[in-house]
């Protein structure tokens, strides 16, 4: 009698099923890697976006300071800091962090692979990695010092342990999962709505299948994995901010950014009293307002909780110019371009051959996910696990902006739903079901002519000029950042910032003429920037006015009080004869060091300057 049971994969069929993923992933690495070289002789690469200066500093204070722990970084999500300062002080500089991050992003394509073995479609899971390799934005994110590709690797390893969990009635499995989504909140304060649907979600679907446990009690066991990463949150709050919430506080200054009357369609910006877009100085400029307001010294809690009273008054009085704004912003995320935050993909593509040979991928994303993801749960109730964090990256970008970084974050589950339908037109294809193939290649037509429309809304983004200028400068490529100043000058005459990029160039270059020259037409186009007064008070000290050196020094240090500003007004009034003046600057200095890498550093330079002034005292 034969029998019926299925034979044991031979030698051939394991090595088989074990080659074919290792060579998908080997792609998305190389090309990865590829684009990593390339970046590292981008200009962006060496002058960073705001919040990736603000994690860049958090690194610093976490590998060299005070380990993270100063009011400061309580603003934003700590992990990020917290892993970027482990690889600057085991690695000596934020580049391990980049390979690191592409690790991470290889991380994804495999957790894609796992996904569709769990639902049972291993061909589509390397199908999907395949489209993920080839996704642009997934290889210039590694090369940035944000959490986005830690994020979307989150989201989909978070799929995975989903499907993973809810098949099984292990108390251990569900505790492991319940601190997985601790780990999130941690890493991005909104991934607490996936922990909440994975409350509602996970148990309900285990309940259906296996009912072997009940559901309070699976949810319980959740909230019981939740707990320890967010009582240390809180512990980690206190201490900062003494703020009993897992979350960090700047929740309130975000709100009121995007619903205040200065920003009537709730776009990404600023009111008009933040004068600079670093996340530290935000922070700074909305305590000072809110104390100005309140006239009296106020808590980081008692800050955010009025910034966050401001926006929900303005919401509550206009419900109907909110509800079309979030429904704009829902339209925008289905649009193909990259609408940049802190870094601009169409820059990030001018200084990359392989960005630019790939099209931008969110239309067709869009076209072919949605329908793949609407099939997936048709056929499996599983889908919904899938589809959860498409639902919370839709909240986020309703009440936030659908900007690249955001809407990065939920990408996975569309190239899954992508690789899907593409199975599913093959299928349909191979038994010629015409009939069927051309309604469903309609319908990705008609998604892919929305996103087409959608674009149209969006206003296109200029070139960050200013940034690659910086860049160039920064990298020591004067020649190069002449020359590209040149060709924006030719296409913007009046362009301001000029003035100020060729004034810090002549400094650079000694050339103190054409400095102060350059540096006196950049104050007069814009007197708010701290850096170029803190350029023009070199210069002046250059020419021997030292009282003027020292008023623009200070004029600096009023738009931005940080501790080189503060150091250089001592030594100023060192060389004025105003020691006593000097000494409080320096005691000050020795007393709270800077809260950044070289914290210490300043306090002992302080001391030694203090030390000499007493010597002279006596």
């Amino acid at each position: 009698m034969t029998s019926l049971s299925p034979a044991h994969p031979s030698l051939t069929d394991r090595c088989s099923r074990l080659l074919t993923p290792f060579t998908v992933l080997c792609l998305v690495l190389a090309l990865r890697v590829v684009h990593l070289l390339y970046a590292l002789r981008s200009p962006l690469t060496y002058q960073i976006g705001p919040d990736e200066d603000f994690y860049r500093r958090f690194g610093l204070d976490v590998a060299f300071g005070s380990g993270g722990m100063t009011p400061e970084f309580g603003f934003m999500d700590p992990l990020y800091g917290y892993v970027l300062g482990a690889a600057i002080k085991f690695g000596g500089s934020v580049f391990p962090m980049y390979l690191l991050q592409v690790a991470v992003d290889v991380g994804t394509a495999y957790a894609l692979i796992l996904i569709a073995r769990e639902l049972n479609r291993p061909k589509v899971g390397l199908l999907a990695a395949l489209i993920y390799s080839l996704l642009g934005p997934a290889m210039a994110f590694p090369m940035m010092l944000l959490k986005t590709t830690w994020v979307t690797g989150y989201v989909t390893w978070w799929i995975w342990l989903g499907l993973r969990v809810f098949r099984t009635d292990r108390a251990l499995g569900w505790v492991g999962f319940g601190l997985y989504c601790g780990l999130g909140v941690a890493l991005r304060a909104n991934l607490i709505l996936l922990f909440g649907l994975a409350v509602v979600l996970i148990p309900w679907l285990q309940c259906r299948t296996q009912p072997t446990q009940g559901l309070l009690q699976l949810t319980g066991l959740l909230v019981l994995g939740l707990a320890l990463p967010l009582a240390l949150l809180v512990a980690r709050n206190v201490v900062l901010a003494d703020r009993w919430s897992p979350m960090p506080t700047n929740g309130g200054v975000v709100l009121h950014q995007l619903y205040n009357p200065e920003n009537p369609r709730s776009l990404s910006g600023a009111p008009s009293f933040v004068r600079y877009g670093h996340p530290s100085e935000i922070h700074r400029a909305y305590v000072a307002e809110a104390e100005r307001r309140a006239g009296h010294r106020l808590t980081s809690q008692q800050v955010d909780d009025y910034w966050r009273r401001q926006a929900r008054d303005y919401l509550l009085s206009h419900p109907s110019q909110s509800f079309r704004n979030a429904t704009r912003k829902l339209g925008e995320f289905s649009a193909y371009p990259e609408v940049p935050n802190n870094r601009s993909y169409q820059d990030e593509r001018r200084f990359s051959p392989l960005l630019r040979v790939l099209p931008q991928p969110f239309g067709w994303l869009f076209a072919l996910g949605l329908p793949g993801l609407l099939l997936l749960v048709h056929h499996d109730r599983r889908g919904w696990v899938v589809l959860a964090p498409v639902a919370m990256g839709l909240v986020t970008i309703a009440v936030f902006f659908a900007e690249d970084r955001f809407r990065f974050n939920i990408v996975t589950p569309f190239v899954l739903g992508s690789a899907l339908w593409l199975a599913w037109l093959f299928e349909l294809a191979r038994t010629r079901r015409g009939q069927a193939l051309l309604a469903c290649l309609t319908l990705s037509g008609l998604l892919g002519a929305f996103s087409l429309w959608q674009a149209q809304r969006i206003a296109p983004m200029p070139m960050d000029w200013q940034r690659i200028a910086n860049g160039y400068i920064r990298m020591g490529e004067r020649i190069d950042a002449r020359r590209f100043l040149n060709e924006v000058e030719r296409d913007q005459p009046n362009a301001i910032g000029l003035h100020e990029l060729r004034g810090v160039m002549a400094v650079q270059d000694q050339d103190y003429p054409l400095a102060r020259h350059e540096l006196e037409a950049a104050i007069a186009q814009r007197h708010d920037r701290h850096e170029v007064w803190h350029n023009y008070s070199l210069v002046l000290e250059h020419d021997g006015e030292i009282e003027l050196a020292l008023a623009a020094e200070a004029r600096a240090e009023a738009l931005s009080p940080l501790p080189d500003y503060q150091f250089r007004m001592a030594m100023l009034l060192e060389q004025l004869g105003r020691n006593a003046d000097a000494a409080e600057l320096y005691t000050a200095l020795v007393q709270s060091p800077p809260s950044q890498s070289d914290g210490k550093a300043w306090a002992a330079q302080a001391a030694a300057r203090l030390r000499v002034i007493n010597s002279l005292a006596r």
